[in-house]
């Protein structure tokens, strides 16, 4: 942006719709203390003996269903690849945020404030609310400013928020310390860059920035907490200027600030209706320009690489290639049709557009979902609609099971035996299949006997384990409790719908009833694996605990949404092998190829289809010998796979790669990844 001619943007209303204004890739540094969820869990106020009682400081927010799976695309579309994601959270929300962001970014990690003068716990009955958790994300070659070892501890101290600092009047209860959020800009952030903060409250995080010499975006939705907001945050930039020699604050255009005074009732406020042109250009279309700066950076100047508005990939694959699109774009060329043998999840395929888009893929299942999709294929929507239904049903069945828990209790305290509480758990499910028959889509054909075993088996070993780690270790919360009833309940649901799934007959009979499992089981299965044994059954068990509460609602809107459906319309889907699919269509030299073929390894099985060394030598020799048009691969680096690309004056450069999950020892956690290119 040069020099900027604004420090500030506060705006009044639903951050939710007005994330969806700022532009890819144009946000340093996220930093926001989101809602907790944890009014669910509280009592409210702590009672005192012939005293006031104590505010817990549980607000209005904290009883919304906050979800974190509803912000994390969005946070990562508008952060910039050198940029940070720092969210203040809680331990209730701590797994959820991880298992959203975590596969995103190359590291994730977390910091703990250390509060040094905590509310007291006059009772003395567990530990003092002391520490206050920070999950952070990066990529590499993120901003990262420390001077010494010293510094870099993720552990940081100081007291909480008191007066004169925190207001009165209107009192937040989650107002943070100035000081702690000036180190995190400082370590995380350069001067002139935009610090975004989607739940400002009453805009500490904008005084931090003001005095950092950073930009500042705010949105708050309560009209109080932004007002305070304005003042304060108006006061720093005055002081600020009036250091800098400046006249006033007027004349440095400090920014935007967006009221909602005439809409106080509505909690929701349209951008439409807010006026945010009246002293200065868009801001969003301010952060465009940067946005077109920091994309030029990542491409060569000489190319005019046409890419797509960042289509999502359709879909968790092994060895997808989001998180690499920042390697692979800048070294891609200009070409008219686009050819990928191995689409897999389609994350490369959705990032560019192409006079003609050309895709193959081994897996049946797979191009069976894709060709789905681009034909909006009524019996496959109404299926993942029934099956996303009947988990959306369990789920709050289950999360009402407090008679269920009411018998482990008595079991924990041994007023019942073994045995009594195995036949007190049968008359409890006999007692509920009704409600079973509600909750589960009367489209299926359920074996409501197998599905009740296999429940019952679940629920036995859940409750028996429970008891086991209560004596050996500590008593779990009541919290605890039902979320662990609740992932019994779910992955059963889980199980069955797999064994659906492994049903043969099934895959002939009701080819839109199976992708539609396969794709549930994609996204529900443990690290997204897809594993099958050798009577070619799938087998990877249920994600657990933080899969609970993930639905398809949002994929299947998705997959119908104009601009997935478009991309479709310029494509070509094949189901076969890669050779047979170059021949079929012959890639031309204005053409472009992108590879992504199973790596070289032990475990090379591709959607149960071994990928062979064999198989990498064909496609070497075509490669190399037969292929006319710009290709790049980017595969994992083994002496094996150099052995065949090298001496052949083909363009080879590598780059990191960190693995989430290293299953069957199929690649090491840190390895070296080649790009292999016909062309410079």
């Amino acid at each position: 942006m040069g020099n900027p001619n604004w420090r500030k943007c506060l705006l009044c209303g639903n951050s939710k719709d007005i994330i969806k204004r700022i532009p890819d890739n144009s946000i340093d540094f996220i930093l926001t203390d989101p809602p907790y969820n944890i009014g669910q869990h509280s009592t409210g106020n702590i009672p005192l003996p012939g005293r006031t009682p104590m505010n817990n400081d549980v607000a209005e927010w904290d009883h919304v269903n906050f979800n974190p799976e509803d912000w994390a695309e969005e946070f990562i579309r508008i952060l910039k690849p050198t940029g940070n994601l720092f969210i203040f959270t809680s331990y209730n929300q701590l797994g959820r945020w991880y298992n959203c962001l975590d596969h995103r970014f190359d590291t994730s990690n977390f910091m703990i404030w250390h509060k040094t003068n905590p509310a007291p716990k006059i009772f003395k009955a567990g530990f003092l609310n002391s520490c206050e958790m920070i999950f952070t994300c990066w990529n590499k070659k993120h901003t990262w400013n420390f001077i010494s070892q010293r510094e870099m501890h993720n552990f940081m101290e100081s007291p909480i928020c008191m007066r004169p600092e925190r207001l009165s009047d209107p009192k937040h209860p989650a107002q943070k310390p100035i000081k702690i959020l000036e180190k995190m800009i400082q370590i995380a952030s350069n001067e002139n860059d935009i610090i975004f903060d989607p739940f400002m409250g009453v805009g500490s995080t904008g005084i931090a920035a003001m005095k950092l010499n950073r930009k500042f975006i705010g949105i708050e939705l309560d009209k109080k907490y932004f007002e305070a907001s304005v003042k304060r945050v108006n006061e720093e930039l005055q002081r600020v200027t009036n250091n800098n020699n400046k006249t006033n604050a007027d004349n440095v255009k400090a920014g935007l600030v967006c009221e909602a005074s005439t809409l106080e009732q509505q909690k929701c406020i349209s951008m439409e209706q807010l006026n945010l042109f009246s002293t200065l250009p868009d801001w969003a279309e301010m952060l465009q320009k940067e946005s077109k700066e920091v994309k030029k950076e990542k491409l060569h100047k000489s190319q005019e690489i046409k890419l797509t508005k960042m289509l999502k990939p359709l879909l968790k694959w092994p060895g997808g290639k989001e998180k690499e699109l920042k390697f692979i774009i800048p070294e891609s060329p200009k070409f008219n049709n686009y050819y990928e043998p191995f689409v897999g999840g389609g994350s490369v395929y959705t990032a560019f557009d192409a006079n003609h888009f050309y895709i193959n893929d081994k897996s049946e299942e797979l191009i069976n979902l894709y060709c789905y999709i681009a034909t909006k294929n009524v019996d496959f929507f109404g299926w993942a609609g029934a099956i996303d239904q009947s988990w959306k049903n369990m789920l709050s069945f289950s999360e009402r099971e407090i008679a269920l828990k009411d018998i482990y209790f008595d079991f924990r305290l041994d007023k019942i035996t073994d045995q009594e509480l195995l036949t007190m758990l049968r008359q409890h499910l006999n007692g509920e299949r009704r409600q079973f028959d509600e909750c589960l889509s009367i489209q299926f054909v359920w074996n409501r006997d197998d599905f009740f075993s296999l429940l019952y088996t679940t629920l036995r070993r859940k409750l028996l384990r429970m008891k086991k780690i209560e004596k050996e270790r500590v008593i779990m919360p009541d919290e605890d409790i039902m979320d662990n009833i609740e992932t019994a309940y779910m992955g059963t649901l889980y199980t069955y719908l797999r064994s659906l799934y492994n049903d043969k007959h099934l895959y002939v009979e009701n080819s839109p009833l199976h992708t539609a499992l396969f794709l549930y089981l994609r996204y529900n299965s443990y690290s997204g694996m897809f594993r099958y044994n050798d009577d070619g059954d799938f087998n990877v068990p249920y994600g657990g605990i933080s899969y609970n509460h993930k639905t398809l609602e949002k994929v299947l809107a998705y997959y119908q949404s104009e601009a997935l459906c478009r991309h479709f319309e310029n494509t070509t889907m094949e189901n076969l092998d890669f050779e047979e699919f170059f021949h079929e269509h012959q890639p031309q030299e204005d053409d472009f190829v992108f590879l992504d073929p199973p790596y070289d390894s032990e475990f090379s099985t591709y959607a149960q289809n071994d990928f062979t060394q064999n198989d990498q030598r064909r496609l070497a020799n075509y490669l190399i010998n037969e292929c006319h048009a710009k290709w790049m691969m980017v595969i994992k680096a083994t002496p094996f796979i150099l052995s065949l690309y090298e001496n052949h004056g083909l363009n080879i450069k590598t780059f990191d790669k960190t693995y989430q999950v290293s299953f069957m020892n199929r690649n090491d956690k840190d390895v070296k990844h080649l790009i292999i290119k016909n062309y410079e």
